[in-house]
This record gives C-alpha cells, structure tokens and sequence, in this order.
C-alpha cells in the first residue's frame, strides 16, 4: 500500500493500522514504534524524523520518501506517527 496522499488523515491513518478505533490505533501504533526498530527501512525514517525535529509533519515525511523508502512498515510507522502525534 502506497501512501503518497500528504492529506492522510487520522481515520485513514488508524486504517492502514488495522483499526478504526482510535483507542486501538493507538495502543497499535506504539506497538508499531516498537516494531520499527527491528526494520532497516524503518530505522531510516526513524533517524529522518529525529534529525528533521517535530516541524517536520508525517505527512510531509511520506512525500520526501524515496521509493525504496516505501514499503508496508514505513506507511504504517507514519501511520503510527499521524495517530499518536496528529502529524
């Protein structure tokens, strides 16, 4: 599933999570976090957001991902990052 839509909002993004319960989405999304670590791809975007600080939005990240950057557990991770953080 692609995400190249800089509009995602927090039900598409509680979505790609598997829930359209935000109380859900967010105890998915931590766990999400915590699965990002494991992901090489993952730990990229992790080190992207932290370096870019909090002014940089998800939404913004997805549209500057280069498409290796693109697979399923970033678009959930950024999915992650809209529900936990309104990004």
């Amino acid at each position: 599933m692609a995400v190249s839509d800089p509009s995602l909002s927090l039900s598409e993004a509680a979505q790609i999570l598997g829930t359209e319960d935000i109380a859900e989405a967010r105890r998915v999304a931590r766990l999400e976090l915590s699965l990002a670590r494991a992901c090489p791809v993952c730990r990229v975007l992790m080190r992207r957001v932290a370096l870019l600080g909090v002014e940089l939005r998800a939404r913004e990240l997805v549209e500057r991902l280069a498409p290796w950057e693109r697979d399923e557990h970033s678009v959930r991770l950024v999915a992650a990052l809209i529900v936990l953080h309104g990004w």
